[in-house]
């Protein structure tokens, strides 16, 4: 009995030692293995660490077990890098890429490819996370992402990073002290139901044209979503909670082209909306419809000129100021503002339709000076601003600057604007 039971144990060990002889020997051998792999094969992973850089040239599928999975790139350069269509890899924890910027250094980088497929990985302790270098109907899905511990944010690297790449699906990613997830001069692109959290900008869009950005969660950034010189640029039933510092913006729209931004929730910022117009911009349309707006110092903050914005059937309230616009001297027009809930409105409904009897005006009155140099925020609620604005609006000795006037205001919340409020706790 006691011989059969040291045998046992002497072919256990045995077993043991070759099996952590076989997997040192393929993770030391893993990118032999990978080009001596025939086209479309698939390569399964046991746990344990494997190391880079590693470079895929062919359609693959590379998959381990999940976190147990690690390929390890010791600091240096790419971990990963794709540079074929229908490549796929999933259930792996990339970490440890280089930290050179202009090599671009990251867990993942995909290049000149079509339908590559990144799913269930972590990606941790890299610069960049997931670049995306001219590739197209790919897809990035269920992931976790973070950047390298650094306390200036602008130091770490984009968690998703598309150049030139179009119809590519980001989905159901998790990213966390990151950057951004940027798109620069890529089109078809959709982001949905991402978590982007304690980053610089959930979404950065710079001359990309028909992006959907769709039931996604952007919590505690710098700025929620920036889209710079974009076009055709859907912003659809998103929570957009929190951003940092005194500065912080829910949605930044500069110049580009038709903006949707509809049943979003857009809370707790400096300014709910930044939106940055020019007198001579041409095809510009923001439609702006069924959102909440609530609980920002600012709920529009518009630069130079108030022009071509569609505000419909928003609720707005709990603002420190509804509108602020920071040039004096520029006129408001083309725009089409009306039907949305106010909590400062104080008119009337005497026949009863849920409309107000009067406009809702918003006008710049004395305590209202800081609109245009913020030195005046100093004395903002102070008794002597107050006792001004008070005598100004009971007896006018100036005309209060118009704003903006929505037409035919709602005396009670719009129903379906509030639908985004779900799962994130606050």
């Amino acid at each position: 009995m006691a011989n059969s039971i040291l045998n046992g144990c002497h072919k256990m060990k045995t077993a043991l030692f070759l099996l952590l002889t076989a997997s040192l020997l393929f993770a030391q051998n893993l990118q032999n293995i990978i080009d001596r792999a025939v086209p479309g094969s698939k390569i399964e992973l046991p746990s344990g660490r494997f190391f880079g850089p590693l470079t895929i040239n062919k359609p693959l599928v590379l998959q381990g077990v999940g976190q147990d999975t690690v390929i390890d790139g010791n600091g240096s350069s790419k971990v990963i890098t794709i540079l074929s269509s229908d490549v796929t890899l999933k259930n792996l924890t990339i970490r440890n890429s280089g930290k050179q910027r202009h090599t671009l250094d990251s867990a993942v980088f995909i290049g000149n490819a079509t339908r590559v497929r990144v799913e269930k990985c972590t990606v941790e302790d890299s610069l960049f996370g997931i670049i995306l270098s001219f590739v197209h109907a790919s897809a990035i899905v269920d992931n976790n992402i973070s950047s390298f511990y650094e306390n200036v944010v602008d130091n770490r690297g984009d968690a998703i990073r598309l150049w030139r790449s179009d119809g590519n699906i980001l989905e159901g990613n998790r990213v966390f002290k990151s950057r951004d997830i940027s798109l620069m001069r890529s089109d078809h692109n959709v982001i949905e139901s991402n978590l982007v959290e304690d980053s610089r900008y959930g979404v950065l869009l710079q001359n990309c044209k028909d992006t959907k950005i769709e039931d996604n969660e952007i919590v505690s950034n710098y700025v929620g979503v920036m889209s710079v010189m974009s076009s055709d640029v859907d912003i659809y039933n998103n929570l957009i909670l929190k951003t940092h510092l005194s500065t912080g913006v829910g949605i930044v729209i500069r110049g580009g082209g038709i903006h949707k931004v509809r049943k979003n929730s857009i809370m707790r910022h400096a300014q709910a909306f930044y939106i940055d117009s020019s007198p001579a911009e041409r095809g510009m349309k923001r439609f702006i419809e069924y959102n909440r707006i609530s609980l920002n110092n600012e709920a529009f903050h518009f630069h130079a000129i108030i022009k071509n914005n569609t505000i419909r059937f928003n609720n707005i309230f709990d603002n420190l100021s509804d509108a602020v616009k920071n040039i004096r001297h520029t006129k408001s027009y083309d725009n089409n503002i009306t039907q949305n809930y106010w909590d400062r409105y104080e008119g009337f409904d005497m026949d009863g339709d849920g409309i107000g009897d009067t406009p809702y005006s918003l006008l710049v009155y004395a305590d209202k000076l800081w609109h245009f140099d913020h030195h005046m925020k100093f004395f903002y609620a102070t008794p002597v601003l107050s006792l001004i604005d008070f005598i100004e609006r009971l007896a006018p000795f100036s005309e209060p600057l118009l704003l903006m006037r929505d037409e035919k205001p709602r005396i009670s919340p719009v129903k379906g604007a509030d639908d985004t409020i779900r799962l994130y706790s606050f």
